[in-house]
């Protein structure tokens, strides 16, 4: 941990009292970024948040939004306070944000109706982006052409898929069902990155949400 990083986590932390302590380093403890979701396009931004919500209950950092075709507002009616403790990343360019992920060495998994390939076929012991696409295209031809794979989640009825929220609470689910197997403790964050994100924390728990704002717009 760097000297400031230091410094600022134990000044915020006397700050707070011992419950909102033991709660928050609790939670950071238990932090992942082995998975992270990326929404593309989305119409709906009460499916976004809806998924931010729940990636944050899964103990899943970091989202991804791209909104090259449809811009994101926060609804925070629907993100009830979630997003305070998410890494929300936004881009314009789609394939910005595959190249980004993939310099941080993710693999690229991708929804599509048209595979056979179940989540659960995947190798997820490798750091993985999962992609949902907008409600009513899905994935871009783009990003399926430069994906590394395509998954569908296991369904045995008629319609043909779930709404796009549902389908990231399910697919977490799975995901989390498979740390809990493999141990959690495999996909916890480095303690560097652990002391910075409670710093974060604590400093918007503390100062407010203005001058910390856990949304960054990623341009190059």
């Amino acid at each position: 941990m760097s000297e400031n990083v230091k410094e600022d986590l134990e000044s915020l932390l006397a700050r707070v009292t011992e419950r909102r302590r033991e709660l928050l380093t609790g939670v950071v403890n238990r932090r992942t970024r082995h998975f992270c979701m990326v929404l593309e396009d989305l119409f709906d931004p009460h499916n976004i948040s809806a998924v931010i919500r729940t990636a944050e209950v899964f103990g899943l950092q970091d989202v991804h939004i791209i909104e090259e075709d449809n811009a994101y507002s926060v609804n925070k009616s629907i993100l009830k306070g979630s997003y305070k403790w998410m890494s929300l990343y936004l881009y314009k360019k789609r394939m910005l944000c595959m190249e980004k992920l993939r310099a941080k060495g993710y693999k690229i998994a991708v929804a599509s109706t048209n595979t056979t390939n179940s989540v659960l076929d995947l190798d997820l012991s490798q750091p993985t982006a999962f992609y949902l696409g907008s409600e009513f295209h899905g994935n871009h031809p783009d990003t399926l052409a430069h994906a590394d794979y395509e998954f569908k989640l296991p369904q045995y009825g008629i319609t043909e898929s779930m709404n796009v929220s549902v389908a990231g609470g399910v697919l977490m689910t799975y995901l989390d069902v498979y740390m809990q197997k493999e141990g959690r403790e495999k996909f916890l964050l480095p303690p560097a990155e652990r002391d910075a994100l409670l710093r974060d924390w604590l400093d918007r728990h503390v100062n407010g949400i203005e001058n910390n704002s856990p949304i960054v717009r990623v341009e190059a």
